[in-house]
């Protein structure tokens, strides 16, 4: 569950740096290629270059930082995390639980899959503990998604 969590918060950090990124870049645009037609009052030359500014340097975080990877990163440990989950119920429910070999696959590949999987953040963790997180709110966010 915080994996999903985790995907959730960087895909709204990424859309929240690249979406001001563009409209900056769209508004610097149109407004340089508007004042080639006529000269602007001083205001609007440094908001444009302002915006200028602000659009290079979020652009340029937004691919330094790498969100969308990092959201990428965390939907697929929680996807695995779920598929060893549904193949530990099914283990479970076949009577399977009582063969040892068994367990031990499904502790290797567990602790394989923790050292694989993206750090889940501190304030996640706070989040969910704050906010009783169950499996429900996941599919509900996810259906939402």
């Amino acid at each position: 569950m915080g994996h999903y969590r985790a995907a959730m918060r960087y895909s709204f950090i990424h859309k929240m740096i690249s979406i001001p990124a563009i409209v900056f870049s769209a508004a610097v645009g149109t407004t340089v290629f508007a004042s080639m037609q006529q000269q602007i009052d001083i205001f609007w030359q440094v908001m444009v270059g302002a915006m200028s500014v602000l659009a290079a340097v979020m652009t340029a975080l937004q691919s330094t930082l790498g969100y969308q990877e990092l959201a990428e990163k965390h939907r697929a440990a929680g996807a695995n995390y779920n598929a060893l989950g549904r193949e530990m119920e099914f283990m479970f429910e076949s009577g399977g639980a009582n063969n040892f070999e068994c367990l031990d696959n499904i502790r290797q590949r567990i602790d394989s899959l923790a050292k694989e999987s993206p750090h889940i953040p501190k304030s996640v963790h706070g989040y969910m503990h704050k906010h009783g997180v169950s499996d429900e709110w996941v599919l509900q966010e996810k259906s939402e998604v």
